[in-house]
Protein backbone atom coordinates (compact mmCIF):
# COMPACT_ATOMS: atom_id res chain seq x y z
CA UNK A 1 0.00 0.00 0.00
CA UNK A 2 1.29 3.43 -0.95
CA UNK A 3 0.94 6.01 1.84
CA UNK A 4 0.54 9.57 0.69
CA UNK A 5 1.67 12.26 3.14
CA UNK A 6 0.31 15.77 3.35
CA UNK A 7 2.83 18.16 1.83
CA UNK A 8 2.28 20.60 4.68
CA UNK A 9 1.96 18.37 7.77
CA UNK A 10 2.34 14.59 7.98
CA UNK A 11 -1.29 13.50 7.81
CA UNK A 12 -1.58 10.30 5.79
CA UNK A 13 -3.93 9.17 3.06
CA UNK A 14 -4.82 6.21 5.29
CA UNK A 15 -6.51 8.45 7.85
CA UNK A 16 -10.27 7.79 7.78
CA UNK A 17 -12.37 10.39 5.94
CA UNK A 18 -9.39 12.64 5.11
CA UNK A 19 -9.12 14.55 1.84
CA UNK A 20 -6.34 16.37 -0.04
CA UNK A 21 -6.37 19.26 -2.49
CA UNK A 22 -4.57 19.34 -5.85
CA UNK A 23 -1.34 20.43 -4.15
CA UNK A 24 -1.36 17.47 -1.79
CA UNK A 25 -2.39 19.51 1.26
CA UNK A 26 -4.77 17.80 3.66
CA UNK A 27 -8.06 19.35 4.69
CA UNK A 28 -6.81 19.96 8.25
CA UNK A 29 -4.03 22.20 6.94
CA UNK A 30 -6.38 23.89 4.49
CA UNK A 31 -8.78 24.61 7.35
CA UNK A 32 -5.99 25.99 9.54
CA UNK A 33 -5.42 28.71 6.93
CA UNK A 34 -9.09 29.33 6.23
CA UNK A 35 -9.94 29.89 9.88
CA UNK A 36 -7.32 32.62 10.23
CA UNK A 37 -9.53 34.78 8.03
CA UNK A 38 -12.83 33.96 9.71
CA UNK A 39 -14.61 36.77 11.50
CA UNK A 40 -14.67 35.13 14.92
CA UNK A 41 -16.20 38.21 16.53
CA UNK A 42 -19.20 37.71 14.27
CA UNK A 43 -19.36 34.05 15.30
CA UNK A 44 -19.36 35.10 18.96
CA UNK A 45 -22.30 37.42 18.23
CA UNK A 46 -24.18 34.47 16.75
CA UNK A 47 -23.35 32.46 19.86
CA UNK A 48 -24.69 35.14 22.18
CA UNK A 49 -27.99 35.15 20.27
CA UNK A 50 -28.27 31.40 20.81
CA UNK A 51 -27.86 31.66 24.57
CA UNK A 52 -30.98 31.61 26.69
CA UNK A 53 -30.38 31.71 30.42
CA UNK A 54 -32.19 29.01 32.37
CA UNK A 55 -33.58 28.76 35.86
CA UNK A 56 -30.74 26.52 36.98
CA UNK A 57 -27.95 25.52 34.58
CA UNK A 58 -27.58 27.33 31.28
CA UNK A 59 -25.50 24.72 29.49
CA UNK A 60 -23.45 21.54 29.86
CA UNK A 61 -19.69 21.39 29.36
CA UNK A 62 -18.17 17.88 29.31
CA UNK A 63 -14.86 18.06 31.16
CA UNK A 64 -11.94 15.74 31.88
CA UNK A 65 -9.70 18.15 33.78
CA UNK A 66 -7.47 18.35 30.70
CA UNK A 67 -6.30 21.50 28.97
CA UNK A 68 -9.09 21.89 26.41
CA UNK A 69 -12.23 21.15 28.38
CA UNK A 70 -10.97 23.21 31.33
CA UNK A 71 -10.39 26.16 29.01
CA UNK A 72 -13.86 25.85 27.47
CA UNK A 73 -15.55 25.66 30.88
CA UNK A 74 -13.68 28.78 32.01
CA UNK A 75 -14.72 30.70 28.89
CA UNK A 76 -18.35 29.67 29.26
CA UNK A 77 -18.48 30.64 32.92
CA UNK A 78 -16.24 33.68 33.15
CA UNK A 79 -16.43 35.26 29.71
CA UNK A 80 -19.98 34.42 28.63
CA UNK A 81 -21.28 34.68 32.19
CA UNK A 82 -23.20 31.40 32.02
CA UNK A 83 -23.81 28.86 34.76
CA UNK A 84 -22.45 25.62 33.28
CA UNK A 85 -22.95 22.11 34.61
CA UNK A 86 -19.67 20.31 34.06
CA UNK A 87 -19.90 16.55 33.50
CA UNK A 88 -17.18 13.92 33.52
CA UNK A 89 -17.69 10.38 32.22
CA UNK A 90 -15.18 8.18 34.03
CA UNK A 91 -13.10 5.97 31.71
CA UNK A 92 -11.53 2.62 32.50
CA UNK A 93 -7.90 2.44 33.67
CA UNK A 94 -7.65 6.07 34.75
CA UNK A 95 -4.36 7.88 35.05
CA UNK A 96 -3.71 9.33 38.52
CA UNK A 97 -2.58 12.53 36.78
CA UNK A 98 -5.92 12.82 35.03
CA UNK A 99 -7.84 12.47 38.29
CA UNK A 100 -5.58 15.02 39.98
CA UNK A 101 -6.07 17.53 37.18
CA UNK A 102 -9.84 17.16 37.36
CA UNK A 103 -9.82 17.88 41.10
CA UNK A 104 -7.51 20.85 40.54
CA UNK A 105 -9.90 22.25 37.95
CA UNK A 106 -12.95 21.78 40.18
CA UNK A 107 -11.24 23.59 43.05
CA UNK A 108 -11.75 26.82 41.07
CA UNK A 109 -15.50 26.60 41.58
CA UNK A 110 -17.58 24.61 39.10
CA UNK A 111 -20.77 22.61 39.52
CA UNK A 112 -19.91 19.08 38.50
CA UNK A 113 -21.30 15.59 38.07
CA UNK A 114 -19.03 12.56 37.82
CA UNK A 115 -20.73 9.70 36.00
CA UNK A 116 -19.29 6.24 36.61
CA UNK A 117 -21.02 3.87 34.18
CA UNK A 118 -21.41 0.22 35.20
CA UNK A 119 -17.83 -1.04 34.99
CA UNK A 120 -18.95 -4.42 33.64
CA UNK A 121 -20.84 -2.79 30.80
CA UNK A 122 -17.94 -0.43 30.10
CA UNK A 123 -15.44 -3.28 29.95
CA UNK A 124 -17.80 -5.29 27.75
CA UNK A 125 -18.12 -2.51 25.18
CA UNK A 126 -14.41 -1.70 25.38
CA UNK A 127 -13.63 -5.38 24.73
CA UNK A 128 -16.01 -5.50 21.77
CA UNK A 129 -14.33 -2.35 20.51
CA UNK A 130 -10.86 -3.87 20.93
CA UNK A 131 -11.57 -7.27 19.37
CA UNK A 132 -14.00 -6.26 16.64
CA UNK A 133 -12.78 -2.81 15.64
CA UNK A 134 -9.36 -2.29 17.22
CA UNK A 135 -10.86 0.50 19.35
CA UNK A 136 -10.20 -0.20 23.04
CA UNK A 137 -11.93 3.01 24.16
CA UNK A 138 -15.20 2.35 22.35
CA UNK A 139 -17.28 1.85 25.51
CA UNK A 140 -16.10 5.12 27.00
CA UNK A 141 -16.50 6.96 23.69
CA UNK A 142 -20.10 5.75 23.46
CA UNK A 143 -20.80 6.78 27.06
CA UNK A 144 -19.28 10.25 26.54
CA UNK A 145 -21.58 10.94 23.61
CA UNK A 146 -24.76 9.20 24.79
CA UNK A 147 -24.58 10.28 28.45
CA UNK A 148 -24.15 13.95 27.64
CA UNK A 149 -27.16 13.95 25.32
CA UNK A 150 -29.14 12.04 27.94
CA UNK A 151 -28.25 14.31 30.86
CA UNK A 152 -29.06 17.41 28.84
CA UNK A 153 -32.55 16.04 28.21
CA UNK A 154 -32.95 14.80 31.79
CA UNK A 155 -32.00 18.16 33.33
CA UNK A 156 -33.72 20.15 30.56
CA UNK A 157 -30.54 21.99 29.69
CA UNK A 158 -30.86 23.19 26.09
CA UNK A 159 -27.22 23.73 25.13
CA UNK A 160 -24.09 21.54 25.21
CA UNK A 161 -20.53 22.70 24.48
CA UNK A 162 -18.10 19.98 23.49
CA UNK A 163 -14.54 21.12 22.71
CA UNK A 164 -13.25 20.91 19.16
CA UNK A 165 -14.89 19.42 16.09
CA UNK A 166 -12.10 16.91 15.55
CA UNK A 167 -12.94 15.92 12.00
CA UNK A 168 -12.54 19.50 10.84
CA UNK A 169 -9.52 20.37 13.01
CA UNK A 170 -7.38 17.27 12.46
CA UNK A 171 -8.39 15.90 9.06
CA UNK A 172 -11.57 13.95 8.38
CA UNK A 173 -15.11 14.54 7.25
CA UNK A 174 -15.95 18.11 6.24
CA UNK A 175 -19.67 17.60 6.89
CA UNK A 176 -19.76 19.87 9.93
CA UNK A 177 -17.24 22.47 8.79
CA UNK A 178 -19.86 25.21 8.39
CA UNK A 179 -22.44 23.89 10.85
CA UNK A 180 -22.89 24.99 14.44
CA UNK A 181 -24.75 21.91 15.69
CA UNK A 182 -24.69 18.16 15.29
CA UNK A 183 -27.16 15.36 15.99
CA UNK A 184 -27.19 11.74 17.16
CA UNK A 185 -26.61 10.41 13.65
CA UNK A 186 -23.53 12.61 13.29
CA UNK A 187 -22.33 11.44 16.68
CA UNK A 188 -22.56 7.78 15.66
CA UNK A 189 -21.26 8.17 12.13
CA UNK A 190 -18.37 10.57 12.79
CA UNK A 191 -17.30 10.20 16.43
CA UNK A 192 -18.14 6.52 16.91
CA UNK A 193 -17.12 5.58 13.35
CA UNK A 194 -20.53 4.11 12.66
CA UNK A 195 -20.62 1.91 15.79
CA UNK A 196 -24.27 2.19 16.78
CA UNK A 197 -24.43 1.17 20.47
CA UNK A 198 -27.92 -0.33 20.02
CA UNK A 199 -26.54 -2.86 17.56
CA UNK A 200 -23.38 -3.83 19.41
CA UNK A 201 -24.70 -6.01 22.20
CA UNK A 202 -27.83 -7.70 23.53
CA UNK A 203 -25.98 -8.93 26.60
CA UNK A 204 -27.30 -6.33 29.05
CA UNK A 205 -30.71 -4.98 29.98
CA UNK A 206 -31.89 -1.50 28.96
CA UNK A 207 -31.43 -0.38 32.57
CA UNK A 208 -27.81 -1.53 32.57
CA UNK A 209 -27.26 0.28 29.27
CA UNK A 210 -28.66 3.57 30.58
CA UNK A 211 -25.43 5.54 30.16
CA UNK A 212 -24.73 3.98 26.78
CA UNK A 213 -28.07 4.81 25.16
CA UNK A 214 -28.92 8.04 23.37
CA UNK A 215 -32.24 9.74 24.15
CA UNK A 216 -34.86 9.43 21.45
CA UNK A 217 -35.19 11.94 18.64
CA UNK A 218 -38.55 12.91 20.13
CA UNK A 219 -37.00 13.68 23.53
CA UNK A 220 -34.28 15.79 21.91
CA UNK A 221 -36.80 17.79 19.87
CA UNK A 222 -39.12 18.29 22.84
CA UNK A 223 -36.25 19.84 24.78
CA UNK A 224 -35.01 21.84 21.77
CA UNK A 225 -31.54 20.51 22.56
CA UNK A 226 -28.60 21.99 20.65
CA UNK A 227 -25.22 20.27 20.81
CA UNK A 228 -22.24 22.20 19.50
CA UNK A 229 -18.46 22.61 19.69
CA UNK A 230 -16.58 25.56 21.13
CA UNK A 231 -14.36 25.45 18.02
CA UNK A 232 -17.38 26.66 16.02
CA UNK A 233 -17.12 30.03 17.78
CA UNK A 234 -13.40 30.51 18.46
CA UNK A 235 -10.18 29.76 16.59
CA UNK A 236 -9.23 26.47 18.25
CA UNK A 237 -5.68 26.48 19.65
CA UNK A 238 -4.95 23.56 21.96
CA UNK A 239 -1.49 24.86 22.91
CA UNK A 240 -2.99 28.16 24.02
CA UNK A 241 -5.46 26.16 26.09
CA UNK A 242 -2.59 24.25 27.67
CA UNK A 243 -0.74 27.41 28.69
CA UNK A 244 -3.95 29.00 29.99
CA UNK A 245 -5.10 25.95 31.97
CA UNK A 246 -1.65 25.47 33.47
CA UNK A 247 -1.51 29.09 34.63
CA UNK A 248 -5.13 29.65 35.66
CA UNK A 249 -6.68 26.25 36.46
CA UNK A 250 -3.99 24.13 38.12
CA UNK A 251 -3.22 21.85 35.18
CA UNK A 252 -0.19 19.62 35.80
CA UNK A 253 2.12 17.96 33.29
CA UNK A 254 3.44 14.44 33.36
CA UNK A 255 6.99 14.19 34.72
CA UNK A 256 7.98 12.38 31.54
CA UNK A 257 7.04 12.58 27.89
CA UNK A 258 4.00 10.49 26.99
CA UNK A 259 4.35 7.19 25.17
CA UNK A 260 4.37 7.55 21.40
CA UNK A 261 5.06 11.27 21.34
CA UNK A 262 7.32 14.10 22.53
CA UNK A 263 4.99 16.17 24.71
CA UNK A 264 3.91 15.58 28.31
CA UNK A 265 0.55 17.28 28.68
CA UNK A 266 -2.09 15.92 26.28
CA UNK A 267 -4.54 13.03 26.71
CA UNK A 268 -3.79 12.01 30.30
CA UNK A 269 -7.23 10.54 31.10
CA UNK A 270 -6.62 6.82 30.74
CA UNK A 271 -3.97 4.21 29.98
CA UNK A 272 -6.33 2.90 27.31
CA UNK A 273 -5.57 5.93 25.16
CA UNK A 274 -1.98 4.68 24.78
CA UNK A 275 -3.34 1.42 23.39
CA UNK A 276 -5.85 3.30 21.23
CA UNK A 277 -3.14 5.28 19.42
CA UNK A 278 -0.86 2.23 19.13
CA UNK A 279 -3.63 0.33 17.36
CA UNK A 280 -4.24 3.40 15.22
CA UNK A 281 -0.61 3.16 14.15
CA UNK A 282 -0.93 -0.55 13.32
CA UNK A 283 -4.12 -0.01 11.32
CA UNK A 284 -3.22 3.16 9.43
CA UNK A 285 0.52 3.73 9.71
CA UNK A 286 0.28 6.92 11.75
CA UNK A 287 0.25 7.31 15.51
CA UNK A 288 0.17 9.76 18.37
CA UNK A 289 3.28 11.65 17.32
CA UNK A 290 1.93 12.24 13.81
CA UNK A 291 -1.16 13.82 15.32
CA UNK A 292 0.88 16.03 17.64
CA UNK A 293 3.35 17.26 15.04
CA UNK A 294 0.41 18.16 12.80
CA UNK A 295 -0.98 20.42 15.50
CA UNK A 296 2.42 22.03 16.08
CA UNK A 297 3.13 22.50 12.37
CA UNK A 298 -0.21 24.19 11.84
CA UNK A 299 0.41 26.61 14.70
CA UNK A 300 3.87 27.42 13.36
CA UNK A 301 5.93 25.80 16.12
CA UNK A 302 7.57 23.05 14.01
CA UNK A 303 8.95 22.74 10.52
CA UNK A 304 7.95 19.73 8.47
CA UNK A 305 11.53 18.42 8.51
CA UNK A 306 11.62 18.62 12.30
CA UNK A 307 8.31 16.80 12.39
CA UNK A 308 9.62 13.97 10.21
CA UNK A 309 12.49 13.39 12.65
CA UNK A 310 10.12 13.31 15.63
CA UNK A 311 7.69 10.92 13.94
CA UNK A 312 10.50 8.56 12.98
CA UNK A 313 11.67 8.57 16.58
CA UNK A 314 8.39 8.23 18.49
CA UNK A 315 5.45 7.19 16.30
CA UNK A 316 4.29 3.67 16.96
CA UNK A 317 6.09 3.35 20.28
CA UNK A 318 4.58 0.32 22.00
CA UNK A 319 2.89 0.94 25.40
CA UNK A 320 4.40 -2.30 26.68
CA UNK A 321 4.73 -1.07 30.26
CA UNK A 322 0.92 -1.12 30.48
CA UNK A 323 0.36 -4.52 28.86
CA UNK A 324 -0.27 -6.26 32.18
CA UNK A 325 -3.02 -3.71 32.89
CA UNK A 326 -4.55 -4.45 29.50
CA UNK A 327 -4.44 -8.23 30.01
CA UNK A 328 -6.32 -7.83 33.27
CA UNK A 329 -8.82 -5.22 32.02
CA UNK A 330 -9.82 -7.17 28.90
CA UNK A 331 -9.42 -10.61 30.50
CA UNK A 332 -7.02 -11.73 27.79
CA UNK A 333 -3.78 -13.60 28.21
CA UNK A 334 -0.56 -12.52 26.55
CA UNK A 335 -1.04 -14.67 23.46
CA UNK A 336 -4.69 -13.69 23.02
CA UNK A 337 -3.75 -10.04 23.27
CA UNK A 338 -1.05 -10.42 20.61
CA UNK A 339 -3.55 -12.15 18.31
CA UNK A 340 -5.74 -9.03 18.56
CA UNK A 341 -2.81 -6.73 17.71
CA UNK A 342 -1.85 -9.00 14.81
CA UNK A 343 -5.43 -8.98 13.53
CA UNK A 344 -5.43 -5.21 13.14
CA UNK A 345 -1.88 -4.75 11.90
CA UNK A 346 -2.23 -3.69 8.27
CA UNK A 347 -0.32 -6.37 6.36
CA UNK A 348 0.11 -4.02 3.42
CA UNK A 349 2.25 -1.64 5.46
CA UNK A 350 3.72 -3.87 8.20
CA UNK A 351 5.56 -7.15 8.25
CA UNK A 352 5.48 -9.30 11.36
CA UNK A 353 8.69 -10.80 12.65
CA UNK A 354 9.23 -12.35 16.09
CA UNK A 355 5.97 -10.78 17.29
CA UNK A 356 7.16 -7.34 16.23
CA UNK A 357 5.47 -5.10 13.67
CA UNK A 358 8.01 -3.70 11.25
CA UNK A 359 6.89 -0.89 8.94
CA UNK A 360 7.35 -1.35 5.20
CA UNK A 361 6.86 2.37 4.70
CA UNK A 362 9.16 5.33 5.33
CA UNK A 363 7.91 8.61 6.72
CA UNK A 364 8.73 11.43 4.33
Amino acid sequence: MFIKYCTSCLNTSTRPRISFNSKGVCNACTWSKVKKNIDWDYKKKILKKLIKKQKNFDCIVPVSGGKDSSYVAYQVKNILGLNPLCITIRPGLEYDLGKENLLNFLSYGYNHILVTPDVNVMKHYDKIGLIKYGRPLLGWQIAVQASIFKLAVQFRIPLVFFGEEGETEYGGSTKLINKFFYNVNDSIKLYLSGSNPRKLSNYFSSKQLYWFTFPSVKEIKMNNLKVTHWSSFENWDSYKHYLFSKKELGLKDSNNRLIGTYNNFAQTDTYLYDLHVYLMYLKYGFGRCTQDVGIDIRRGALSRNQAVDLVKKYDGEKPEIYFEKYYDYFKLNKNQFFVVLKKFANKNIFKIKNKSFIPKFSVK
